[in-house]
């Protein structure tokens, strides 16, 4: 019995060792598995913060990446802008054709004129002049610019089956006000001549063109003043046959100086009916001897008068124009009036054989002539000197038809009788004067295509012989119509 009470008390005092010690470590153990909620937070936050760290450092890489290509992408822009700069420019439109630099200093422009015409006489033409079509002007035209100050002009023509240089020029353009041109060009004259081919009213230019030089050589200063109220001219040149453009050498020492003023003193007026006004007036002057008298010739290019077998300039030759035009809305008006007085030889052979004498007769003489013609759009586009624009250019399938326009004039030129009394010409093959008569309808297709139909009729006073007073020549009768492309 007493053995059984020693044996359980070491199992007694193992189970209270254990009982003290158990509620103790579990307690611990429940300590250490429950967390507080405020450190959960900061481990969160901490979390989040090296989270924010790793994208801050990441698009701070970006963003250095964007300022790399932000870069790239500005000098590329540079560097095509300066390209652009520095491109040509390339344009093609009713004006033309042209290329030039970016800032304009070089340019070079491409443009022509083509005219196809029909001439029918039903009275009065010559045994040189038939009724025909032709080509009156075929001339591709090359103008430009090279260092912003030096224009040029290069022109020849084709037509009427010749090949003729008609302009061939450089300006110096420095100044507007003034400017040096050299080369051939059309001598600053008359009015009607320095109007553009591509805007003449009718298809020939009228009377006075028989009076007036054409084409010459030689140098000018020319400009603009009083913001281009009054323009200038003044030429030294070779000095040419009235009405001609094939003469590109001199044969005599003598030179022609020509000058000319224009005003448009209304050009800024606030009233519409005074800026269309211009009035100018030209003169020349020269000494010219040999082979440069001239030829007068009718709208239909008839010979109406010329100078007998031997005949030839002697000496000074002056020539003067008063000149005007007026344009307002849809109307417009040009006039002048041309004179040439110049100095003539004739040589003569009187008597024959050993008695054979050689007479020189010397004189001078002038001859005068005069122009007005009008003109009205019926369309009612802006008459002008120059180019006429059509408000609604031709196109039938949109009731389009251009524009038109009525033209009329009358122009006159008379030779000096004394011609005719002294022997320097001969009535049985010039005329004294001749008058003509002029009436157009011309449709702008467009800004670059125009077809003009004319009727022209020139009276004569002498001309065909010499019975009694004189017998004149027949009157001179015929339409033409020209289909002309321009840019």
């Amino acid at each position: 019995m007493r053995k059984r009470t020693i044996a359980v008390r070491p199992l007694l005092l193992t189970a209270l060792v254990a009982g003290l010690l158990f509620p103790a470590g579990l307690a611990h153990a429940q300590a250490k598995l429950t967390v507080d909620p405020k450190d959960q937070e900061i481990e969160l936050l901490k979390s989040e913060i090296k989270q924010l760290e790793g994208r801050v450092e990441t698009l701070e890489g970006i963003g250095q990446r964007v300022k790399v290509i932000d870069r790239k992408i500005e000098v590329q822009a540079e560097t095509d802008r300066q390209k652009a700069l520095e491109a040509p420019i390339i344009k093609a439109g009713a004006d033309g054709f042209s290329i030039s630099s970016a800032k304009g200093d070089y340019k070079l422009n491409f443009g022509g004129i083509v005219q196809g015409d029909g001439r029918f006489f039903t009275s009065g033409s010559d045994k040189n002049v038939s009724s025909t079509f032709f080509l009156n002007r075929v001339r591709p035209i090359i103008t430009g610019t090279l260092f912003k100050y030096y224009d040029f002009n290069i022109t020849p023509d084709f037509g009427q089956g010749r090949v003729v240089l008609q302009d061939a020029w450089v300006n110096l353009n420095y100044f507007s006000q003034a400017q040096f041109q050299a080369g051939k060009y059309k001598a600053p004259f008359d009015l009607e001549r320095l109007q553009s081919d591509r805007d003449l009213l009718f298809s020939e230019r009228g009377e006075t063109i028989n009076l007036v030089p054409n084409r010459d050589t030689g140098g000018e200063v020319h400009g603009d003043l009083f913001d281009k109220r009054l323009t200038y001219q003044l030429a030294l040149m070779n000095g040419v046959p009235n009405n001609t453009a094939t003469v590109d050498i001199d044969n005599n020492d003598g030179k022609d100086f020509i000058a000319r003023v224009f005003a448009n003193p209304f050009r800024q007026s606030e009233h519409e009916w005074a800026k269309g006004l211009g009035l100018g007036f030209a003169a020349s002057f020269g000494s010219e001897r040999g082979a440069t008298t001239s030829v007068y010739k009718t709208y239909g290019q008839s010979t109406w008068f010329s100078y007998n077998k031997g005949v030839t300039a002697s000496g000074e030759r002056t020539r003067l124009e008063p000149q005007a035009y007026w344009y307002f809305r849809n109307f417009g008006l040009l006039g002048e009036y041309a004179s040439d007085q110049h100095s003539l030889n004739q040589f003569t052979k009187l008597g024959s054989g050993a008695l054979t004498r050689l007479i020189n007769n010397t004189d001078t003489f002038r001859d005068s002539g005069y122009l007005a013609q009008a003109s009205c759009l019926l369309t009612g586009e802006d008459a002008s000197y120059g180019q006429i624009k059509p408000y609604r250019p031709f196109d039938p399938r949109s009731g389009k038809w251009g524009a038109w326009e009525l033209a009329a004039r009358i122009s006159n030129v008379s030779a000096d009788t004394r011609q005719f009394k002294l022997g320097f010409a001969s009535p049985t093959v010039s005329a004294k004067s001749a008058t003509e008569y002029a009436l157009g309808i011309n449709w702008y297709l467009s800004n670059n295509v125009k077809w003009q139909f004319d009727y022209a009729r020139t009276y004569f006073n002498w001309g065909a012989g010499v019975k009694g007073a004189g017998t004149d020549r027949p009157d001179e009768s015929v339409f033409e119509s020209q289909l002309q492309i321009a840019f």
